[in-house]
């Protein structure tokens, strides 16, 4: 089994349950390195459909359902379809990092391939509660806007881990408190398990985010660039973005790895 090659087929693969079982028998192999074989001479290629385009309607941002009321079951499936599509996009997001990048130190592999698995292991838990709501991954519209951001960034590991890992990502970490108060007004089974996963979610997207600014900075130094030029990485990868809001999480952010200038400078007193 060969690391690189394997990562590329898995991120391809559009059969949510053989996806899933791969990513599980990779890791077991890891357990055993003389299972896997690591071939840096194996070509990259360009980034192409996503995989999820054989599950899902793709459409413009601007159609995809928008989340409704929370409480009643439509609410919900919108709401979860949306998160378990981010927790999706977001498996093939770390593989393609791993897969795309060469000649890097171990723990870059390492690292992003466990995100993969934390990934593959939220998207079952969401569309497990799809499931019991009587809906799943694929019955609703999505868009490409992860995709299209890991397209953008795959020439460059800074750009990739400024404006995916580290800007995506975190804007989870910002949306959670928020998200967490809206379901603690309910108190009924499927809330609780809602808020359980949004939980766990949340905190292994921290670990996430510091991977993302960890190898962010390690690319900063070996380009010779500034951290600075974060959210330059950022608008080059995501068009349009726009900076200075007030809604960060700014705990969340600092355990991630942001300093407190850069975090001022994601406010409405910098940018």
């Amino acid at each position: 089994m060969e690391f690189f090659a394997t990562l590329e087929a898995i991120r391809d693969e559009s059969d949510i349950p053989v996806k899933l079982g791969r990513l599980r028998e990779l890791a077991t192999a890891l357990d055993s390195i003389a299972q896997v074989s690591f071939a840096p001479e194996t070509p990259v290629q360009p980034v192409g459909n996503p995989s999820f385009a054989k599950i899902c309607q793709i459409v413009h941002g601007s159609q995809v359902g928008k989340r409704r009321n929370l409480g009643t079951t439509e609410g919900r499936i919108i709401f979860l379809h949306a998160l378990a599509h981010i927790e999706y996009s977001a498996i093939d997001l770390a593989l393609d990092s791993a897969y795309r990048f060469r000649g890097l130190p171990p723990q870059f592999y390492e690292d992003w391939f466990t995100v993969a698995l934390d990934e593959a292991r939220h998207f079952a838990m969401l569309n497990g509660l799809l499931r019991k709501l009587g809906s799943y991954y694929g019955a609703l519209a999505v868009h490409t806007g992860i995709h299209d951001a890991m397209a953008r960034s795959a020439t460059s590991l800074r750009r990739r881990m400024a404006a995916t890992h580290r800007h995506l990502e975190a804007n989870g970490l910002d949306a959670h408190p928020e998200l967490a108060r809206k379901f603690a007004g309910f108190t009924d089974t499927a809330a609780s398990e809602i808020r359980q996963a949004l939980k766990i979610i949340f905190d292994d997207e921290i670990k996430h985010v510091a991977a993302g600014d960890f190898w962010f900075r390690y690319a900063c130094a070996l380009d010779g660039a500034s951290t600075d030029i974060f959210t330059e990485d950022v608008t080059q990868a995501i068009p349009g973005t726009k900076f200075g809001r007030k809604s960060l999480n700014i705990s969340a952010r600092k355990q991630a790895g942001f300093t407190d200038s850069e975090l001022a400078a994601l406010t409405d007193h910098g940018l």
